[in-house]
């Protein structure tokens, strides 16, 4: 299996079935009894939240700090926010209360769960680009403010999108202010990639299960995964990552065929996924596919042409159908782009020694 594709991917980001509301047996000490407007994306959020916490993170939860901490962050914004219609303001406003008052901070590692559980991320004060998104977006659907979520590969931020006032929230950056052509050269977004729109709470919600899902596949537990990523693909139909991801638990649990349909259906959405293609390349090739294994593995370096790994798995195609003087320059050049990689240098010496050759062979 291709080492890089899937340990990157499932590290997404990376993002549980929504079922019912979180609904709070009286009211405690602290809570405020200001008038708050119902929130059924925080409310989904937290039941989803907890669960991982306690399955991921083995940490008990306090079944009041949320809502706790929620109201208060809301209690401290809606004075500035109440009535305004200049955006900026609205997105300043944000900005002053939740990053340099509270001080919530970046921590950019999608393998830990604690940077978007929505408990560790209002304790610590830390989130990634999930953990800081989904902060916003609790407070802004309390608060009737129109901030949206936004996915690009790997990655995510907040819209304010009202009063034809547009501005990109982007926390890796402090919450400076990114325009959408940024995105696009940062994540090599084409106009034919299904990312950097403005999505509904039900999508934004599909991406924080698909996260979740790979948090509980680093665990082993596959099949929780799975459900996850099921639940994910229905309330955004349109994420390739949770069929990528599904493909991923697929294939490690030897279920390669069914693995095979995920990658599928990830590249009819975005054709550009080079993971995919690459993953997708390796188990054609198990079939003894060589021709249609190549075809994906070509066009995975076609589209990262600095990835090793993927010339890698193009050179082990090659050698595979016999093809050795192809498969000995891919080689070739993924040591050359990764000197250190000793899978590659395996290979590479495998493929002199079946070609009759030691020339040119690593020591």
């Amino acid at each position: 299996m291709n080492r890089r594709s899937v340990a990157a991917f499932l590290g997404l980001i990376l993002l549980s079935c929504i079922g019912g509301t979180y609904a709070a047996a009286g009211t405690p000490p602290g809570l405020s009894a200001a008038p708050a407007r119902e929130s059924s994306f925080f409310s989904a959020i937290l039941r989803h939240s907890s669960r991982g916490s306690r399955d991921l993170l083995g940490l008990p939860v306090d079944p009041w700090l949320p809502e706790r901490e929620m109201n208060r962050l809301a209690d401290r914004l809606r004075p500035m926010v109440a009535g305004v219609t200049d955006g900026g303001q609205v997105v300043s406003a944000f900005h002053r209360v939740l990053l340099v008052e509270e001080r919530f901070t970046y921590d950019k590692s999608s393998a830990d769960p604690g940077n978007y559980l929505l408990e560790s991320v209002l304790t610590r004060r830390q989130g990634n680009c999930l953990g800081l998104s989904l902060l916003y977006l609790s407070l802004a659907d309390r608060l009737g403010i129109p901030f949206h979520g936004v996915y690009v590969p790997s990655h995510c931020f907040v819209r304010y999108e009202g009063n034809g006032v547009r501005v990109n929230v982007e926390f890796a950056e402090g919450g400076d202010s990114w325009p959408d052509d940024r995105y696009r050269r940062e994540f090599r977004i084409s106009p034919s990639r299904p990312y950097l729109r403005s999505l509904a709470t039900a999508e934004m919600l599909g991406v924080f299960l698909k996260t979740l899902g790979a948090g509980y596949s680093r665990n082993g537990r596959e099949e929780e995964a799975l459900r996850l990523y099921d639940e994910a693909g229905r309330l955004y139909p349109g994420l390739p990552d949770a069929h990528y991801n599904a493909g991923v638990s697929l294939q490690k649990l030897g279920r390669l065929d069914e693995a095979a349909g995920m990658y599928r259906r990830a590249l009819d959405l975005d054709p550009e996924m080079a993971a995919a293609r690459d993953n997708l390349s390796i188990l054609l090739a198990r079939k003894g596919l060589y021709e249609e294994a190549i075809a994906e593995a070509r066009r995975a370096v076609e589209l990262e042409p600095w990835n090793a790994a993927s010339r890698g798995n193009l050179a082990a195609a090659y050698c595979s159908c016999g093809r050795l003087d192809e498969g000995i320059r891919e080689y070739r050049t993924a040591v050359g782009i990764d000197p250190g990689n000793q899978r590659l240098q395996s290979g590479l010496r495998r493929a002199y020694l079946s070609r009759g050759s030691h020339s040119g062979a690593l020591p």
